[in-house]
């Protein structure tokens, strides 16, 4: 059955709020969720609930976070997202760039220590809504290896999307927003909510040995291979966890 885009973003929302997101917070990555999924991009919508919820438990991703600025020029800052949500952390970072931007005509904004910053066209959108041009770069660092070079067999890169903006005088701005694999992590998880095939071609068996390219969306795990091509995905955080925890306190936890 439908169900109306109100009412599905205050259950995200509550569900945030509920694990210890402050209001504020919570809203704001339901949003960017409900309107993943409202512009046809549900890999990117609330099918990643459940990870962004597992990844708090598992301290890989940390609510009430604020971007922290460590270096900064007229035209260029270095931003620290303290692991917080990439909804928010992102809003945040692209604001900064916007201003200095409007400013002097010209800004560079690097972001590290981010969550899943969702879907990259919105930063695009964010930053045509303020009449600027925009360009986006994204890695992971080694945290989110999913992609085989081309003709291989065994996962070595990550989804590296990019996007661009631009402002359209009255009208809707132009973005691009693609990746360099040929399927989205997000549409695989997509695909096997639905019971449907992935496109011919897009994965490979979990087997490293097993270089058939598989349509069947149940082999999803973190083997899960894609083949580098144009299309549409994202990545998460801008650094190796393993790297980050050494160089990071330990988090309080709410309520001690």
């Amino acid at each position: 059955m439908p169900y109306k885009p109100e009412a599905v973003e205050r259950l995200v929302a509550a569900i945030f709020a509920r694990a210890g997101s402050r209001d504020e917070e919570a809203r704001t990555v339901a949003r960017h969720l409900v309107e993943a999924n409202l512009v046809g991009h549900d890999s990117h919508g609330v099918v990643r609930v459940p990870s962004y919820i597992d990844w708090l438990r598992k301290d890989m991703v940390r609510a009430n976070q604020s971007a922290r600025i460590v270096f900064e020029t007229d035209t260029v800052a270095v931003i620290d997202g303290q692991f917080g949500f990439g909804q928010v952390i992102g809003e945040q970072a692209m604001a900064a760039g916007i201003r200095k931007a409007r400013r002097h005509a010209l800004a560079a904004v690097a972001l590290r220590n981010s969550g899943h910053l969702g879907r990259i066209g919105d930063w695009a959108i964010m930053a045509a809504d303020a009449g600027l041009v925009s360009l986006h770069w994204v890695n992971t660092s080694g945290a989110g290896i999913l992609v085989a070079p081309f003709g291989g067999t065994d996962r070595r890169l990550s989804a590296n999307p990019i996007a661009a903006g631009a402002p359209v005088a009255g009208g809707q701005p132009i973005v691009a927003d693609l990746s360099t694999c040929v399927i989205a992590e997000g549409k695989i998880k997509v695909a096997l909510n639905k019971g449907v095939e992935v496109p011919a071609g897009a994965s490979r068996p979990a087997t490293p040995s097993d270089s058939t390219p598989t349509r069947a969306p149940s082999c999803r795990s973190p083997a899960t291979r894609a083949t580098r091509s144009p299309s549409c995905a994202r990545s998460w955080p801008a650094r190796s966890r393993a790297a980050a925890r050494a160089t990071r306190p330990t988090p309080r936890r709410a309520g001690s």
